[in-house]
């Protein structure tokens, strides 16, 4: 099954970078105005539960680059992250990082996991669930999303 990619890139505060890439539907001329809501709303997430600042967001055929002002918390380390597990439909895994996670964020950790019924937390897991897709373009449900550093 066809997909599509998504690449969103990260600065922390000494200027390094960290890449999420994960998969979607296919872009058509049918759904690229909500495959592109649906984006939007996976950026918006993430930027609730990162410290780190959007420098580049790469689609199919479109490329958006940033001149952001870096981060100042001291935390904005791409080594700092949440790793995200999820499984498709099949049973195949899928993972990926966001990486400068923000840990000033009151009740979003758990121990060492993101609670998912926080604000913070159910809404990154209702845009990964709603645009992210296996590579074998099947839906996914995310299982936890772990702090690691």
């Amino acid at each position: 099954m066809a997909t599509s990619k998504l690449n969103l890139t990260y600065l922390d505060r000494d200027n390094e970078a960290s890449t999420i890439s994960v998969h979607g539907t296919a872009l058509t001329a049918g759904n690229f105005a909500t495959q592109s809501g649906l984006i939007d709303a996976l950026i918006l997430a993430i930027a609730d539960v990162t410290s780190m600042v959007l420098s580049k967001d790469s689609r199919i055929a479109v490329e958006n680059k940033f001149t952001p002002v870096l981060p100042t918390d001291p935390f904005a380390q791409r080594g700092i992250k949440w790793l995200v597990r999820a499984g498709d439909t099949n049973g195949n895994p899928v993972t990926f990082h966001i990486p400068g996670a923000s840990l000033g964020l009151a009740g979003l950790l758990v121990g060492e996991k993101m609670d998912l019924t926080s604000t913070e937390g159910a809404a990154l897991v209702n845009a990964i669930e709603a645009y992210v897709k296996s590579n074998d373009g099947e839906a996914i449900t995310v299982t936890e999303i772990v702090y690691i550093d």
